[in-house]
């Protein structure tokens, strides 16, 4: 064979060869990254990741980092071992690597989902408008690759800008709604903003995720447990409008700690559209994250409707912790940013000269079978106050004509079995010789039931009387005003009766009637709230932190995350960090707590909590007072002691032995409480069993 002949053909080979490499070199990643919906996948515990490929840099110590090129967001601490990105391979797993998440929908209700990463970055349809050292704007545009023939393709696209702003060692990103671009005859209906940042492998080990479950919960990520947590906590209770009332989250926070170092991720604008979502693998692993509900949507009398969309900035505050990062520190961070967005009340108002216990008795069912006369209630004070308890703040429940069920506008018609308005007058004078404090139970959005959507108040009270609760439901919202008005009216004819605010402390809504969105009707309650705090004193029936800066009191707080029991979860006080000091607030009633009075009085104690009761003047029920009088007034002289206590934050709660919790206020003061049967003995301080000690 001619030589050249065969040189050339190796030249030729060879030049193929090279071009195939060069083809696949750079179509590869591409097609890998258009199937992953993913650029950069990196290890969150990998530290090389805090120098591959980020181009813009906030911050000084930790580090905020952004890759203009990919869109790639991470968190990274000062020494780069803890590094959280956004585009981690946990978070490609499970489809969260992305700046932005969101559904669309159409007018006949169809739904189109969208990301970032593979329906704007993989086009390179994404750019930088604005950039300087303490800010990054980018837009994204973002354009299905198909939309399974419900609409063309060229009509379904979104315009979106991310603001990324450092200030003060805190990150915050937001998204203006208003300035949101879309296709005609579309509307957004949800969003996600970096849902992928918090995003787990399985063996991942000191990682903890921290959620606003009942009191507060830790999360273990690396424990693994018979079946996944899956936890869908909307902010502020489930919208009602749509879906029956649920517990959801009291507070607007989520949280990660991994050996020390800590970020959280504090929901402001839009709080109350938010749902988080934490999912922990059974084996180990697993993602937490919040979206908002732009548009909220449903099923209501089987046809799909959906309420006004919010039309303002939704953001998160990521605020990082480089080191000794703990849930205490996590809900002093949540504390300062309510009372800075005047959530909070940064001290009590003096409404309580003395330590309190808050009782709640229920005159009757239905107005006509009596459970408490008014007689009757003004004897439980006077027997409690007798047997040394000094300072009560009465709740009376169930005292209108149809008992649990009178509707609001009958707030002053009370029940002639129970006494009349006479017996009420003379139960407000008794209780003012007495010292102590009335509130009368008030609803101010919940009428009686009149659809097929009812929501739930009184159900616990019900039950423990042994009735079925009664059934009510939504009121538009521009008839609030006017009940509050005439609640208050009621209220001011009295010396000291002031008001408890049951049904709006457990739960928000969209008004579909009214036409507005739950974040307005946020706004609306605040205004309420603070109308009836006017009165004297305001009380909530449940903990709803957006009403907290115009109470005085909170009847009854959680003491559990809902999936406390769990291996690896862990039951934690941030909610009680959070609201101590600036607000009184109660345990859940003792005598229906399903714990044992002393361990109940301990878990007070613990919380920071006053102890709370549930009474009936009548014998025929499991909450009798006459099975409880020597017992609550044992708690109340043991409970007392925490009254130096009241005004202070809690600065620190840990457990620093088996059975043994240290809690720290104001820094200086410290409280040891001993769960165990036996004496313990904790840096020089004897506690003996079943006991606590104040220092």
């Amino acid at each position: 064979m001619n030589r050249k002949k065969v040189n050339r053909k190796i030249i030729i080979i060879t030049a193929v060869v090279l071009v195939a490499a060069v083809v696949v070199g750079v179509a590869l990643p591409l097609f890998l990254n258009k199937q992953t919906n993913n650029f950069m996948l990196g290890n969150a515990g990998d530290a090389k990741e805090s120098a591959n490929g980020y181009n813009v840099c906030f911050g000084e110590g930790f580090k905020y980092l952004f890759n203009s090129s990919d869109s790639v967001f991470a968190i990274s601490s000062s020494d780069g071992k803890n590094i959280f990105t956004s585009h981690s391979r946990a978070a490609a797993a499970n489809s969260l690597a992305t700046i932005l998440d969101i559904r669309l929908r159409d007018k006949k209700g169809n739904s189109y989902s969208m990301d970032s990463s593979a329906n704007s970055v993989a086009a390179a349809d994404f750019k930088i408008v604005s950039q300087d050292v303490n800010h990054i704007n980018v837009v994204y545009e973002l354009k299905p690759a198909s939309t399974n023939g419900k609409l063309p393709v060229n009509e379904l696209n979104v315009s979106i800008p991310v603001l990324f702003e450092f200030s003060h060692s805190k990150l915050k990103a937001s998204v203006d709604i208003s300035a949101i671009t879309l296709s005609k005859g579309l509307y957004i209906e949800n969003i996600s903003l970096l849902p992928g940042l918090f995003s787990v492998e399985s063996g991942a080990k000191n990682t903890y995720f921290t959620v606003p479950d009942g009191c507060g919960a830790q999360i273990d990520v690396g424990a693994v447990t018979e079946a996944p947590i899956v936890l869908d906590l909307n902010v502020y209770g489930e919208d009602v409008s749509f879906d029956p009332y649920s517990q959801g989250a009291v507070l607007p926070f989520f949280g990660i700690i991994r050996n020390g170092f800590s970020i959280n991720s504090i929901i402001e604008d839009g709080d109350a559209i938010s749902r988080i979502t934490c999912k922990k693998d059974a084996l180990g692993g697993g993602y937490l994250y919040n979206t908002f509900n732009v548009t909220p949507c449903g099923i209501v009398d089987g046809k799909f409707v959906h309420g006004e969309s919010y039309d303002g900035i939704i953001s998160q505050t990521y605020v990082v912790k480089d080191s000794g990062a703990t849930y205490s520190s996590i809900a002093v961070q949540v504390r300062d940013s309510l009372n800075q967005r005047n959530y909070l009340a940064t001290s009590l108002d003096g409404t309580f000269t003395d330590f309190p216990f808050f009782i709640n008795v229920v005159g009757s069912n239905n107005g006509k079978n009596p459970l408490t006369t008014f007689e009757d209630a003004a004897e439980i004070t006077a027997l409690l106050k007798s047997r040394g308890v000094r300072s009560i703040a009465l709740r009376v429940s169930g005292y209108g004509e149809k008992g649990l069920a009178t509707s609001p506008d009958r707030v002053n018609s009370f029940s002639k079995a129970l006494g009349g308005r006479e017996g009420f007058s003379e139960l407000s004078a008794a209780v003012n010789e007495q010292g102590n404090y009335l509130f009368v139970d008030s609803n101010i959005v919940a009428d009686k039931s009149k659809t097929s959507l009812p929501v739930r108040i009184y159900d616990d009270v019900s039950k423990f009387a042994g009735y079925t609760p009664a059934k009510f439901s939504l009121s538009d919202s521009k008839v609030v005003d006017g009940r509050v008005a005439d609640i208050y009216n009621f209220a001011t004819e009295y010396e000291n009766v002031s008001i408890c605010l049951n049904d709006a402390s457990k739960f928000l809504y969209t008004d579909l009637e009214g036409g507005k969105t739950r974040h307005e009707m946020l706004s609306l309650l605040k205004d309420e709230a603070s109308t009836l705090s006017a009165t004297g004193s305001l009380m909530l029936d449940y903990p709803a932190v957006y009403l907290m800066k115009e109470t005085q009191a909170v009847f009854s707080t959680p003491i559990t995350a809902s999936c406390a029991g769990v291996n690896g979860v862990t039951s934690v006080p941030i909610l009680q960090i959070v609201l101590h000091g600036g607000v009184v607030y109660g345990s859940i009633p003792i005598n229906v707590s399903n714990l044992y009075a002393d361990d109940a009085l301990l878990k007070c104690v613990e919380y920071g909590c006053v102890p709370s009761f549930l009474f009936v003047h009548s014998e025929n029920t499991p909450i009798s007072y006459s099975s409880y009088a020597t017992q609550t007034a044992r708690l109340y002289s043991k409970a007392k002691q925490l009254m130096p206590l009241m005004n202070m934050k809690i600065t620190s709660h840990e457990l620093v032995t088996d059975g043994v919790y240290k809690i720290t206020y104001d820094y200086s003061k410290v409280v040891y409480v001993n769960y165990n049967p036996s004496l313990v003995e904790v840096n020089g301080v004897m506690i003996s069993e079943k006991d606590f000690v104040v220092i």
